[in-house]
Order: C-alpha cells, then structure tokens, then sequence
C-alpha cells in the first residue's frame, strides 16, 4: 500500500468522525442559540428560559465532555515539550544536534536558534506525544533536511527553505528545485510515518482518553440522577438506562474527537506550538471540569425545584430567579433602545431659506 492510499485512509477517517461530531455539535449550538435568543427577549419568564437554555447546554454536555477529554489528554502529553533552543539543547541534546546540523554542509555558518526551533515544529506533531527524544529520533532515523531551493544554486539553511523528508528521495532529486506536488506528498508521508512508528504511544493514549471519558461521564451521571431517584422521578430501570447512555455517548464520542486530534497534528506539525500553550492546557482542563461540574448542578437545580432542600431555599432560589427575569428584561429592553438609536434614521435637514428681493 503506498503512501497515498494510507493517508487517503487517514484523511477519510478524519473526515467521516468530523462529519458525526459535527452533526452533534450543530444541533447543541443550534438548540443553545435558540434558547439565548429567546432569553435575550423581553416580557419573558426568566424560569422557562434558563429551562430552555439549561436543555440546551445539557444536550451538548456529552459531545463538550468528550472534546475536553480528548484535547486535555492530547494537551498534557505535549505540555513539556521545550519551548526555545536553548531549553531543546538542555532537555534533548541529540536531538538538538541533528536539528543544527541537519541540511547543512562543511563551511556553512551556524544554524540560528529560530531555525533550530523552526525545524522542531516541522517535526509532525505525532511524534512529539509523550515528549520523547527517541521517539522524534526514531522519525528522523530515515530523515534529510532537504532543501527546497537547492543548496547548490543558493538556498538557505533556514527552516523556510528545510523539509524533513525521506533521505533516498532527496538524495534521488539531487540538485532539482523541490516542487510543489513533492512537498505536498512529503507532508502525507510523514504525517502516516509518524502516526505509524508512534503507534504504540497514540494507542495508549486513545485508551486513555476513552476509558477517562467513559468511566468520568458513568459516574456523573450516576451523582447527577441520585436525588432524582431518591425522590422518586425517575425509576431504577431508567437511573440504569441514562448511566449506560451516557456511558456509550462518551466512548462514541470521544474516540472520534480523538482522531480529529490526531490526524491534525500530523498534516499540520505547528499546530502543536498552539496545544501545548499553558493556557490551551489549562483551557482544555477547565472544559474537562465544566463538563464534569455542570450535570451536577443541574441535578442540585432539579432538587431545589421539587423542594427537596425545604421550602426555604425554593423560596430563596425563586426570589434570584425573579430578580434574573427582571434582570433579563431591563438589559433587553437597555440594548433594543440603544440598537434603535443606532439604526435611527437621522431627521431631514431643513433647507435653507433662499431670499428674494
């Protein structure tokens, strides 16, 4: 099977999950947009609209949990990547002398360290899961710096004009200008050669963003519709039936967001510049949380409502629910006047009154 049959595969793949995913989340965006508008309009019961909207957000709870998963798993395995030469010389310092060296020829000037760092994010992004050194040597073991614009007629060392590519072709070009259609099969090549000689470390953290989504989505599931079956809403049977649907849901779900994942980080390696960001990290972590804390909350809300805390606290979460629907209905009505003054049509101008004698 050639290479293009493999990244036809992948490419397939990854758009058949991004079709199913889609689907899902553009149902949840839709029924969340409808139901904020409906809550943007004034005269409203606050009540039955953060009904419609809690509704909303519960139906797209599943696909939210499922990306966060993926992408906090995705994103703590890439988090202690190096983030300058410098800090790539400490941790991986062999790796950093193939990043210096590679390209170059006997008399060339030292490669500076933004090429240094710019031939490490074309390194596909695959291969960096799990901040392994041998795993991105092992990707290179077969690896040029191949120029595209030759050497020999003038071409820099700079990471623009270097692609890691597969040392029999580049030497096979010899001093030929690189063409486009090339560079566009190297980057299908590395994507499935990366994907493949770090299979074994993706499909450990395939598992684990699974089993941490399945297992995470069971047992909130689980807390959230106690106190609905404590009180009787809902039957043993049917608290059985919404763990087990959650559970599916997420080992559905976040497998494809998973491949999503992956298949971006090998077609785009700079991709992972952004994943492994602090913030994104974080980012992905706190969806993790939201996704988590928020089925919860709204078990607590369901509770309050059917009086289960005593008539006080109903009494009490009515009371801010009122003041949410007045709230509502005076920012309503501040940003309907201030979108009309906008709009207004300016008043005709009175022309001026022309003398006569």
């Amino acid at each position: 099977m050639n290479v293009f049959e493999q990244a036809g595969k992948l490419a397939s793949a990854a758009l058949a999950a991004k079709q199913q995913v889609d689907q899902s989340l553009a149902k949840g965006a839709e029924d969340l947009g409808t139901a904020v508008s409906s809550a943007q309009q004034a005269g409203g019961h606050a009540q039955q609209q953060l009904a419609e909207i809690g509704q909303a957000i519960s139906n797209w709870q599943s696909e939210m949990a499922a990306f966060g998963t993926s992408g906090m798993v995705v994103a703590n395995a890439l988090k202690d990547l190096p983030r300058t030469a410098q800090a790539l010389a400490e941790e991986m310092p062999k790796l950093a002398r193939r990043l210096q060296t590679a390209g170059t020829r006997l008399g060339d000037a030292p490669r500076a360290d933004i090429d240094v760092m710019g031939l490490f994010e074309k390194i596909p992004g695959t291969s960096k899961l799990g901040v392994s050194e041998w795993d991105m040597r092992v990707f290179l073991s077969d690896k040029h710096g191949s120029h595209i614009y030759p050497h020999s007629k003038g071409g820099s060392n700079g990471a623009k004009n270097i692609v890691w590519e597969v040392g029999a072709d580049n030497v096979r070009r010899g001093a030929e200008t690189m063409t486009g259609s090339e560079q566009l099969y190297i980057r299908f090549y590395n994507a499935v050669d990366s994907i493949l000689k770090n299979s074994t470390t993706i499909a450990k953290l395939g598992i684990t963003a699974t089993g941490t989504a399945v297992l995470t989505q069971a047992i909130v599931t689980a807390l959230s519709y106690t106190l609905d079956l404590h009180r009787g809403d809902i039957t043993p049977e049917a608290f059985k039936g919404k763990i087990t649907e959650a559970a599916v849901s997420a080992g559905i779900a976040t497998p494809l967001f998973f491949v999503i994942f992956i298949a971006v980080m090998a077609l785009f390696p700079q991709v992972v510049v952004v994943l492994s960001a602090p913030a994104v990290v974080a980012g992905f972590n706190a969806l993790f949380g939201i996704g988590v804390a928020l089925p919860i909350v709204q078990s607590l809300i369901r509770h309050v409502e059917a009086d289960g805390f005593g008539r006080e606290i109903k009494e009490q979460y009515q009371a801010a629910t009122s003041h949410g629907e007045a709230v509502i209905q005076n920012s309503s009505q501040a940003l309907q006047q201030q979108w009309q003054q906008f709009f207004e049509k300016p008043s005709a101008i009175a022309e001026p009154a022309v003398e006569t004698t």
